[in-house]
């Protein structure tokens, strides 16, 4: 159970997390101005969900610890600083609404009342809702489902939009390829003059796979794996466990944390199971993860194969090269 919820705080998100912070504290406009929004925008399976959902609980026990459980002293209004909702294929303006209720819990969700509702009531509702319980943060997640080539796609993009600047709250996106999908871009006329709107109000972070590039990224993804050295419970786990397979995890994973992750996570399992209570090569390789990462894991096996020997041949090139500079006879002064 450990090791299943193990949670990384790397320097991609630490940076991040300071981009966010600094957003929701200066978004303290009144509702007539225009506010700030975020987007986290990655290709999948790199954290996107993991880090809303932390910043998103770091923030919720920091406004409660400041401001309590409660916004009234009879206790009917519960105080929620943040609102978290899931986008689903194809959301219209109607469905994106439900979500928000249903989050609160509001009435309108129950049995047949919203289906008499029209859409703007809806959004009233769900707009007093961020309002009545002090909602400082609505987290949207999955924000990709939304096609800006359909008429839902455009008008549930334009009631975001409408929704971050009338309240006050923050809203944080989260989805893949926001830009290719017309999210954020410029434009000047028609749908593209909405999608245009994003462009100078939200400001978009993002999440990279690690790579061995240089040696400043190489040394970001050893201290990756020594960072997931120390959370893991094992009792014969030693030092440089993972460090020293630095190469061949990159070369199982690509670089990809949620790879590298399940990885570790199913290696542990098998490992606790089995006694051996160790992660090596030998047990890693008996483990698949995803087919992405299965895919591409012969490739850039052979590439790294392949550097090594040149780096080998270099090295062994240039010893030569100074063993021949030595052994030369020392010639007489003029």
């Amino acid at each position: 159970m450990w090791h299943a919820n193990i949670l990384l705080r790397t320097r991609q998100v630490e940076d991040i997390e300071l981009q966010l912070a600094d957003i929701l504290d200066s978004n303290l406009q009144d509702s007539d101005r225009v506010k700030s929004a975020a987007a986290i925008d990655a290709p999948p399976a790199l954290g996107k969900s993991t880090v809303v959902n932390n910043f998103g609980r770091v923030f919720h026990q920091q406004r409660i610890a400041e401001a309590g459980e409660w916004l009234d002293a009879d206790r009917d209004v519960r105080h929620l600083p943040v609102c978290h909702v899931t986008l689903t294929g194809r959301p219209t303006i109607k469905g994106l609404h439900m979500m928000i209720l249903g989050f609160y819990a509001h009435p309108a969700t129950a049995g047949i009342l919203h289906r008499a509702m029209a859409g703007r009531d809806l959004a009233r509702a769900a707009a007093e809702c961020i309002e009545r319980h002090d909602t400082r943060l609505v987290i949207v997640d999955d924000l990709h489902f939304l096609n800006m080539r359909t008429r839902d796609g455009v008008e549930v993009a334009n009631q975001l939009k409408w929704l971050a600047n009338e309240y006050n709250a923050t809203f944080l996106f989260a989805g893949v390829a926001l830009r290719e999908r017309g999210l954020v871009g410029e434009g000047h006329t028609g749908k593209d003059a909405a999608m245009a709107q994003t462009f100078r109000r939200w400001t978009v972070l993002s999440l990279d796979p690690y790579s061995l590039r240089n040696a400043h990224t190489r040394t970001e993804w050893g201290r990756l794996l020594w960072h997931l050295e120390q959370s893991l419970v094992l009792a014969d786990a030693r030092d440089g466990m993972l460090v020293d397979l630095s190469r061949y995890l990159f070369a199982r994973t690509t670089g990809n944390i949620g790879s590298l992750m399940d990885l570790i996570r199913r290696g542990a399992s098998r490992a606790i199971r089995t006694g051996r209570e160790c992660l090596d090569r030998e047990l890693f390789d008996d483990i698949r993860i995803d087919e992405g990462a299965e895919t591409e894991r012969g490739e850039l096996e052979a590439k790294h194969k392949q550097q090594e020997r040149t780096q080998r041949d270099r090295r062994r090139k240039k010893h030569l090269d100074q063993s021949d500079q030595s052994d030369e006879p020392e010639r007489p002064a003029a």
